[in-house]
């Protein structure tokens, strides 16, 4: 007979307790106390017992309470079980039928991600004060029913212990089987011979179980149950059910000869006793079946033991809420006529909750219980044979039914059979059967074990998907087809998945996210093929085991396991396809097979633990989009002959990498971010010697700045150029030996020209006439032992400004001071992009833009403006993943920021004609990096000075590099004005974004600095900056009061609803406006008077166009590249210490 076992259920389901782990550190713990992590512990439970007259449900009822201690490992050995000190103590845990939960009564944590925990489980709950000899009494009175909340004799005599070992931490669920730990005993009177019609049924009967001990000793680290005491003087009672008695007792041997039972028949005691000692055994039911036959004439009875046997555990009518959920027991003696056997038992088959069926049935009898019996809940067909032993397709789909129990002879279970019904607890597939096909158990609420058959050869498509099942996945040695998506989202299985031999396929998707398996993986020999996301999402955390027949990996396989270990390739793989292997945690070195043809996008992605230097197989073509991206500790990649492209982000954030080979004559074309991450300086990118040239000038690879034939020497720069005057520029010889320089053109000089190992040089490239024609070379060095050599190449070009040479674009008129000014400095122009004039042209087109804007262009001759030529080794500026040799280093930082070495800039700018220590924190420097991406940014320190970075925006106007230049350099440089624009729909004081803002913290910092006064933190009339404009009559028609601006739409407050910084159109407002003035007339030595400013005022705007900028983005620019508000610094440029030296 198939045993249908029911387990307990410990559900370890990890819930983030946000606000209240959020405040909480270690010193919050005394010493001796017991730190948590942030998953909580929640726990089930279910009997293990036969279910045979009872719907086969967890064996408890709503309100049962159970008892449970929690033991902590230390380190890998198991704690030990006390009294208290444990994780948890005795916790009660109480059962919500409604919702199929236990609630505990407080929560229950892991104490970090890694300490192992025994957890153990009793009931019913009581205050042991001994874990070792808990003192337990079974009752006399096992009769005495459940009522009005208190528990019955027999319920309370019952006691059920269970125990889980070494859980290790989990969000799965975990199951921990509950098991009687006492004895059964158990008579059944069985109606003889004699009894007129009715009689047997009217006679009384009793049973009653002398000479026992009823106290116990209960260990509860190992639920061993010891009899304690002596044996009662007085009987127990059992519980009746028809003509059963059930007794609880306590596990004992009782003597030869002595009572076992006291039976009376009619008023006529009898006793039942045997000729040897008889042992009740813990867990097991003692079965006496007895017939009563009553004697003709004399009416005595006559008692005679039929059947006697020990076996497991069977589920009762009297506890835990049982007759609630007791079957209806049809017998159906002819296949296809159920509902006539239902009729001729006179049941309303409609109304049938709990069904168990016994005799024959056919599928027209399954699709009679689909489809007319609509109350059906629980079916038990353990006893009924089904004509062909299968059950049919789309047997129970969608029905109400949430128990069943399956017949203990069956061969098939087809398509959607019980898809959609709310199933809960345990599904024992039984012995027999072949095949599951597909969506069989699909999205059922089976919650218990799966136990599958040892005859089953294939699972279908979707067969268990969904289905939340816990416990051990055990597939049964045997099987050799599992289809797509079998096991898919089945996240309560947990603990190791051992995939049997037989295995022939298993489909795509088949254990997809099935997140609680643990533990190493092995694939069968039998398999070839992983399929697409198979594994994807599960949780092996141990070792992945490959044999060498494997072929191709598909996409996702593997995709967010946590293996570790060294990933061992199979050496016969040809294809790894995307997200294979994406966000493992492999270790060592990752070794690619040569037999490899592909490897597909983010193939290895994050695996971030891989080491050691990755050898591309020969095969390869081409390495897909972020195939190792994030992979941060893999040391260097040799690239093969035939490659031909790397894509985008391929090794983006391989922050370890420090050695490139390339093998290839002709440079791979390399796509847009392949190397971000990568450091770019810090090693030489070893390549053919013919190829060199090619390399240092091809996308991709010309970012990085150490190209060379052998990595023993190579000089950087590898660049150099000069304008007419001469040039002297630093380089550095990196050499693993002695070297010389083995050739330069005769009008450059190396000084020193030879040296031993790393050694920096100057590189000097004499002057020529003025707009004398352009000329190149190379400047070779060479390692003397080896014969290797490397180039430097050198450009010089004619033009009639030399290097650093000042150049007054315009000379002020008026003020008292000598004039207000502005220097105007280029970074990343080479001297090919000075020397043919596109440099100067620019600087001058920057100048008339600034101008270009009231009140700049009423108050122009009050300023100086000044221009020079700083040199650039290489075209261009700096990104995040680029490196440029430029003057003054000026990088675009992420998104629109940009930085610059501000002490250089501010030391250069000393030397412009008439800009002195004394007016440097009044001089407005901008500067134009050589640039045509979007950005912009104003670097403002608290004494007044200010760098203005304007690069050559090509985005559609007013984004362009005419906006960026009056917003940036006239608004924030020189007008010490705020943003007014909004990018968060939020209360400046209230503001929780994460971009960098500060939410008004330094606003009143700024303003009594006497900045920003276009904006104000009160939208009182009387109280903001620009009170006496709203009620005058030449501006009160545009001037009021509007909410919005400094990137928050509520809390700040600006003047005009359009203004050059809100939406940089070209337009200051009125306030705006006034604040420049009042700063042109300070630093011009003049005195300020409103009406004079009235008076030149000037309101006129080109088409102005309102931005919203509340989603993030500004014109044409996405989210992410918006403006930046200006980056303050505290201090004065003069305490740097190249502005200190400059005289």
């Amino acid at each position: 007979m198939n045993k249908n076992h029911k387990n307990t259920i410990i559900y370890l389901a990890a819930m983030v307790v946000a606000l209240l782990l959020g405040a909480c550190s270690d010193d919050m713990f005394e010493e001796g106390g017991q730190q948590h992590g942030n998953d909580r512990i929640q726990l089930s439970g279910d009997i293990d017992q036969l279910a045979v007259t009872r719907v086969n449900d967890n064996g408890f009822c709503n309100g049962d309470v159970m008892g449970v201690y929690i033991v902590d490992y230390d380190g890998g050995t198991p704690g030990t079980l006390k009294a208290s000190g444990n994780r948890g103590d005795n916790v009660r845990h109480t059962f919500d039928e409604p919702n199929y939960r236990w609630n505990s009564a407080y929560d229950l944590y892991w104490k970090d991600k890694h300490t192992h925990i025994d957890v153990y489980g009793y009931y019913p709950f009581a205050d042991p004060e001994s874990v070792d000899d808990y003192q337990f009494e079974v009752k006399r009175d096992q009769s005495k029913p459940s009522e009005n909340g208190e528990m019955g004799g027999y319920e309370a005599s019952d006691f059920l212990w269970g125990k889980v070992a070494d859980v290790a931490p989990t969000t799965s669920v975990i199951r921990l089987p509950m098991k009687h730990r006492m004895a059964n005993a158990r008579v059944t009177l069985v109606e003889g011979s004699g009894f007129a019609a009715g009689e047997w049924a009217g006679t009384e009967k009793t049973v009653l179980a002398p000479n026992l001990i009823r106290k116990a000793s209960i260990n509860l680290a190992d639920g061993t149950v010891t009899a304690n005491g002596s044996v009662e003087a007085t009987a127990t009672m059992p519980s009746r059910s028809g003509n059963e008695w059930r007794a609880i007792v306590v596990p004992q041997t009782v003597k030869a000869g002595e009572t076992l039972f006291s039976i009376t028949i009619g008023g006529v005691p009898y006793k039942f006793a045997k000729n040897e000692a008889f042992t009740y055994m813990p867990g097991k039911m003692s079965n006496f079946s007895i017939r009563v036959d009553k004697k003709a004439g004399s009416g005595q009875y006559q008692l005679t033991l039929i059947s006697e046997s020990i076996t497991p555990w069977e589920n009762d009518l009297v506890s835990h809420d049982a007759t609630a959920k007791e079957y209806v027991v049809v017998n159906c003696p002819t296949a296809g006529h159920l509902k006539e056997a239902m009729a001729a038992a006179k049941l309303y088959y409609t109304k049938i909750t709990n069904l168990k069926i016994t005799g024959e049935i056919d599928h027209s009898d399954i699709y009679f219980m689909k489809e007319q019996m609509s109350s059906l809940e629980a079916l038990n067909m353990k006893d009924v044979k089904i004509i062909d032993d299968i059950i049919p397709d789309r047997a129970f789909l969608n029905t109400k039914i949430n128990y069943i129990v399956l017949p203990d002879k069956l061969k098939k279970i087809e398509d959607a059979a019980f898809c959609g019904c709310p199933l809960l607890g345990s599904l024992n597939i039984p012995e027999g059967v072949e095949v599951i096909e597909g969506n069989a158990f699909r999205a059922t609420k089976l919650d218990g074990t799966l136990t599958l058959p040892s005859t089953l050869k294939k699972i279908g498509e979707w067969a268990f998907q969904s289905t939340p099942f816990t416990g051990n996945l055990t597939l049964p040695e045997g099987l050799e087809i599992i289809e797509h998506n079998a096991f898919g989202y089945c996240r309560g299985f947990y603990g190791e998945l051992h995939l049997p031999n037989s295995l022939k396929s298993i489909g795509g998707e088949a254990f997809f996210d099935c997140s609680g398996l643990t533990g190493s993986l092995t694939i069968p020999q039998s398999i070839t093929v992983i399929y697409g996301r198979v594994f994807n999402g599960c949780g092996f955390n141990g070792n992945l085991i490959l044999h060498d027949g494997i072929t191709d990996i598909y996409d996702g396989a593997f995709s967010s396991c946590k293996f570790k270990g060294e990933l061992s390739l199979p050496k016969n793989l040809k294809t790894i396809e995307a997200d294979a292997f994406w966000g493992c945690t492999f270790s060592g070195t990752l070794h690619l097979p040569s037999s490899l043809l592909s490897i597909g996008d983010d193939a290895f992605a994050y695996n971030s633990q891989l080491t050691g230097i990755i050898e591309i197989p020969d095969k390869i073509t081409s390495i897909m989009s972020g195939a190792f991206s994030e992979c941060s500790q893999i040391e260097g990649v040799v690239l093969p002959a035939n490659l031909e492209t790397i894509s985008n982000n391929a090794f983006k954030n391989c922050f370890g990498i420090g050695s490139i080979v390339c093998k290839g004559v002709e440079p791979a074309y390399v796509k847009s971010g392949a190397f971000d991450g990568v450091p770019k300086d810090n090693f030489t990118v070893e390549v053919p010697e013919p190829a060199v040239a090619q390399y240092q000038t091809a996308v991709g690879w010309n970012e990085f700045k150490r190209i060379a034939a052998h990595h023993e020497l190579v000089c950087r720069p590898s660049i150099a150029c000069a304008l007419a005057t001469e040039h002297k520029q630093s380089l550095i010889v990196d050499a693993e030996g002695e070297w010389e320089v083995a050739s330069k053109p005769d009008w450059c000089e190396v000084s020193p020209a030879s040296g031993n190992k790393k050694t920096e040089v100057t590189l000097t490239i004499n002057a020529m006439a003025k707009n004398g024609t352009s000329r190149e070379g190379k400047v070779v060095f060479r390692l003397k032992d080896e014969e290797y050599t490397h180039e430097c190449s050198v450009s010089q070009y004619g033009y009639e400004y030399g290097e650093d040479q000042w150049l007054t674009l315009q000379k002020a008129t008026k003020g008292k001071k000598g004039g207000i000014n502005i220097v105007l400095l280029g970074d990343g122009y080479d001297a090919k992009s000075i020397a043919d004039g596109s440099y100067l042209k620019t600087m001058k087109q920057e100048m008339e833009y600034f101008f270009g804007l009231e009140p700049y262009t009423t108050y122009r001759d009050y300023f100086n403006v000044y221009t020079a030529f700083p040199l650039s080794t290489e075209s261009g500026v700096g990104t995040v993943n680029t490196i440029r040799y430029n003057r003054f280093n000026t990088t675009f930082t992420g998104g629109v920021k940009l930085k610059a070495d501000y002490d250089e800039i501010f030391a250069y700018a000393l030397n412009a004609p008439t800009v002195t220590k004394a007016n440097l924190n009044q001089t407005l420097i901008i500067m134009v990096p050589n640039s045509t991406d979007y950005g912009g940014m104003t670097q403002m320190w608290t004494s007044g000075a200010a760098i203005a970075f304007c690069p050559l925006s090509t985005y559609s106007y007013p984004l362009d590099s005419r906006g960026v230049v009056q917003h940036e350099a006239g608004g924030h440089g020189f007008g010490k004005l705020g943003d007014e624009y909004i990018y968060h729909n939020a209360f400046i004081d209230n503001c929780l974004c994460q971009d960098g803002c500060d939410h008004g913290y330094k606003f009143n910092k700024y303003k009594a600095l006497g900045w920003y006064e276009n904006l104000s933190f009160t939208g009182k009339m009387q109280s903001v900056p620009w009170s006496h404009l709203i009620f005058d009559p030449r501006y009160s028609d545009l001037v009021d009061i509007y909410e919005g601006g400094y990137m928050h739409s509520r809390g700040v407050f600006r003047s005009e609803q359009n203004s050059c910084m809100n939406n940089n159109i070209p337009y200051y407002n009125t306030i705006s406006r006034e604040s420049i003035v009042k700063r042109i007339k300070r630093y011009a030595g003049e005195t300020y008077s409103f009406e004079d400013f009235v008076k030149n005022d000037k309101r006129e705007a080109g088409n102005v166009t309102r931005s919203t900028g509340t989603s993030g983005s500004v014109g044409n620019v996405n989210s992410g590249m918006h403006q930046h508000a200006p980056v303050i610094h505290r201090g004065n440029p003069l305490n740097m210490s190249k502005v200190r030296k400059h005289r």
